[in-house]
């Protein structure tokens, strides 16, 4: 086991400023939060450390509105994506231990995936090119949206069914929860443990971090947890915490901000652990393009000075984790407002503390440019009703193991995805149709499109689904 060297100075140093009110520049700080800083609303959590010690940290806002209690740096958020560093931090100590290497065939660990025309690697998924189907977008094109209960093995079936990927493994860039979520099996298999105990009994016990643990089972009881909202333009605040989603990898990790400048200070503080270094080493694409992102972590720059950090983002939920190396200086912010930009919070409250550090101006805000022309979408093509009547049946999918059933109801294409309520079916081409599906994942319902194929008697066969990054998902007519 890797021993965590320093925990007891790092412990004092990071409790002994929990609550400062005393410094005479927090106001400016305050003034960052103010939105949030006000009766009946969500809340956010911020913590400063400076040198491995915390000079600042204070609560905005409620964590519970049910029962007004207020958010403080105690509270427990869910942190989302930033549980992406713990998943590469426990995959390098375990190629440390010499119980895999980061070069693997993910077939080695998860032999149940398919095996596709060029293998994909460990390191492929924890740098995101691995070319993998997003489970996230996958699931609710199968009817089932994100509020339905899920498990590790339902999503290693679901990409055990895939046929294709987005892309070949390396060749690019694209941000990847199915990767993620896979490497946290591969380090249940590893270490024959799970996830969660093993995220507990390497770092989290012992770095002291006794807010965050992994949510892996939503029945149990999480003391000082923050429930997630959404605000909504008619002033609406509404409970959109997703209890049911209890399976760490890409996310669902629940900590504090004390918690998380603990874990920052341990990755990046004076006492590095030994794979710091592989996890900040830049991916590099197989055309010898060097990526902006190590393992878990964006590399960057912010107004000329280096950082690492991530963001979080989940359902109600919105987190950040940023480090300015050279100055020694880091800020994590939880917030239980799914509005609220975390990053751009984090980055006012550097303009504020790092002044003197900063050689360009800060970022100014985005502004619309009126005059860009945007092109129109096209309007439905001309399709009868007796046309219509061509698509209805039923339609099989293997890759998500549902059922499209299609009907013509009102003169208009209906599909029923699996249990789902019916949705419009817009023709835009011969033979080519486009719908919007809900899912409470998102602020805008996704779009999908769907291009019918024939046989050579001229009769529908099947047709090809796409939706986001995922092309080219097949269906074929049932009989």
């Amino acid at each position: 086991m890797l021993r965590l060297c320093s925990i007891a100075l790092v412990l004092l140093a990071l409790t002994a400023a929990c609550d400062d009110s005393s410094r005479a520049d927090n106001a400016a700080v305050d003034a960052v939060f103010a939105e949030w800083d006000q009766p009946a609303s969500p809340g956010c959590a911020i913590g400063v450390a400076q040198s491995s010690e915390v000079i600042y940290a204070r609560g905005y806002g409620y964590a519970n509105l049910d029962y007004d209690i207020a958010v403080t740096p105690q509270s427990v958020f869910d942190i989302a994506s930033l549980n992406k560093q713990l998943v590469a931090a426990s995959l390098n100590l375990l190629e440390l231990e010499g119980k895999l290497t980061l070069d693997d065939d993910i077939r080695e660990w998860l032999p149940e995936l398919p095996e596709f025309a060029a293998p994909i690697s460990l390191r492929h998924m924890l740098y995101h090119t691995s070319g993998l189907r997003d489970y996230l977008n996958l699931f609710p094109l199968a009817g089932r949206n994100h509020y339905y209960p899920i498990s590790h093995p339902q999503i290693l079936a679901m990409m055990s069914r895939q046929r294709a990927l987005i892309f070949a493994p390396g060749d690019q860039y694209l941000y990847s929860n199915t990767g993620y979520m896979l490497l946290a099996q591969v380090v249940e298999r590893a270490s024959g443990n799970s996830f969660g105990d093993f995220a507990e009994s390497r770092f989290f016990e012992p770095l002291g971090m006794q807010g965050s643990l992994m949510y892996d089972n939503y029945e149990e009881i999480i003391p000082r947890r923050a429930t997630g909202y959404d605000r909504y333009a008619d002033g609406r605040v509404l409970q959109v915490h997703n209890y049911n989603f209890d399976v760490p990898g890409d996310g669902q990790q629940y900590s504090t901000v004390l918690d998380m400048l603990r874990w920052d200070n341990y990755l990046h503080g004076d006492a590095k652990p030994p794979f710091h270094a592989s996890m900040m080493t830049p991916g590099v694409l197989n055309n010898g393009e060097r990526l902006e992102r190590g393992m878990g972590l964006f590399l960057g720059d912010y107004r000329g000075l280096s950082r690492v950090y991530h963001t979080g983002s989940s359902w109600g939920s919105r987190a950040l984790l940023m480090r300015f190396p050279e100055a020694d200086w880091s800020v994590a912010i939880a917030c239980n407002d799914g509005n609220a930009d975390t990053l751009r919070l984090g980055e006012q409250v550097a303009d504020h503390y790092l002044a003197e550090w900063f050689t360009s101006a800060p970022n100014a805000e985005l502004q619309r440019d009126e005059q860009s022309v945007t092109e129109e979408a096209a309007g439905p093509a001309e399709v009868t009703a007796a046309q219509l009547t061509e698509y209805v049946g039923m339609y099989f999918s293997a890759e998500l193991d549902a059922i499209y059933r299609f009907v013509v109801e009102d003169a208009e294409l209906l599909v029923r995805i699996e249990q789902e309520p019916a949705v419009r079916v817009v023709p835009r081409s011969n033979d080519s149709f486009e719908m919007s599906f809900d899912d409470a994942a998102y602020w805008d319902p996704p779009n999908a499109s769907m291009w019918f194929q024939r046989d050579a008697d001229g009769a529908i066969a099947g047709f090809s689904l796409s939706s986001w990054t995922e092309r080219g998902i097949l269906f074929e007519k049932l009989k």
